[in-house]
């Protein structure tokens, strides 16, 4: 997602006229259907469902913005969180119209119906990360299956991360917040396993999906290991937010490279790439009634400074889409529990 004068990308845009909606047909003669579902925006992030509404939420970070999509109406709503940047939310279970959210350094519980658009929804600050720098902030996050939430930050100046300034935590409902990672430079995606014994993570300079064994009953995390290579596998741009399918297989977002990416993270292979009408992917998710729709985020103005203006050579960026055909399914999504 947001690294940016730090690889040179290489990939040739070659999909230049995507319509709202294209069609791909894969070798095994499987296909896949891409519509545009959200006209371009900012920087927009991390996609959840939300089962219960049968919405899509999603932050658009520059903007301080947490936002909900109802495919049933289209219709997109806003809450504007007044505390800073806005990196993640994620429902609370059992607390209707209630969200945690990482915004700026700090986590934040909002109060939103996610039915209108708003300036000043309620907010209470429930923990604080180490500010770094003036810059930090936190980035993408998820709850786990007990209820924790895990979410990592960044440090930019300039548009620029800075390497090692950032670190991984996760808050259980004692409100304690734990570093279970430091340093890294951009936190990104996570996902655990159906077994729920092993996290999925992206320090997305690394260029790399790590593993960790993952304990459950005490939230700790161990035996760091590396299941995919992004640069091994010739593929351009960098990972950003990814989920996971209920064959246990990953699917990632290509910052800069243009495409969402299929990996056993088993075998470390790649099983498939989905070409993308946007350079910047940033995130995905698993949706729908049946949680066969997968949801793409991605960057458009803004992307690496607020002030930034939509490149010309990548007019849908910002766009939120939907990628339907995949024969793939996700898992309910994780809330908060406090």
């Amino acid at each position: 997602m947001k690294i940016f004068g730090i690889y040179i990308f290489s990939f040739v845009y070659l999909l230049t006229t995507f319509r709202n909606s294209i069609g791909a047909t894969y070798e095994n003669g499987s296909s896949v259907q891409i519509k545009r579902l959200v006209e371009k925006s900012g920087l927009t992030e991390g996609p959840h469902w939300d089962p219960i509404t049968q919405k899509l939420f999603f932050v658009d970070i520059w903007a301080n913005k947490i936002c909900s999509y109802n495919p049933q109406d289209t219709k997109v709503y806003c809450a504007y969180i007044a505390n800073g940047p806005v990196g993640v939310v994620v429902p609370v279970e059992d607390t209707p119209n209630t969200f945690v959210v990482g915004s700026g350094v700090d986590i934040l519980l909002v109060t939103w119906d996610g039915e209108c658009d708003t300036n000043s929804p309620p907010i209470r600050k429930i923990a604080t990360a180490e500010k770094f720098r003036p810059e930090t902030r936190f980035n993408d996050g998820k709850a786990d299956s007990s209820g924790r939430f895990w979410a990592g930050t960044i440090t930019e100046i300039n548009g620029e991360p800075q390497p090692n300034e950032a670190a991984f935590y996760s808050l259980d409902k004692d409100l304690v917040l734990r570093t279970q990672i430091k340093p890294v430079t951009i936190s990104n995606g996570l996902a655990w396993n159906s077994d729920d014994d092993t996290l999925y993570y992206i320090d997305t300079p690394t260029r790399q999906i790590a593993a960790f064994d993952y304990n459950k009953f005490d939230g700790t995390i161990s035996n760091k290991r590396i299941v995919f290579d992004v640069v091994q596998n010739n593929l351009p741009g960098v990972p950003d937010g990814m989920t996971i399918d209920s064959d246990g297989n990953l699917w990632i977002a290509l910052f800069g490279g243009s495409q969402v990416i299929q990996v056993d993270p088993k075998s470390g292979k790649l099983l498939r790439s989905i070409p993308m009408p946007a350079k910047r992917i940033t995130s995905v998710t698993f949706g729908d009634f049946s949680l066969d729709t997968l949801y793409v985020t991605t960057a458009g103005y803004g992307f690496a400074r607020p002030q930034e203006k939509t490149p010309a050579d990548d007019l849908q960026g910002g766009s939120i889409f939907s990628i339907k055909g995949t024969g793939a399914r996700g898992f309910s999504p994780n809330l908060f529990r406090i």
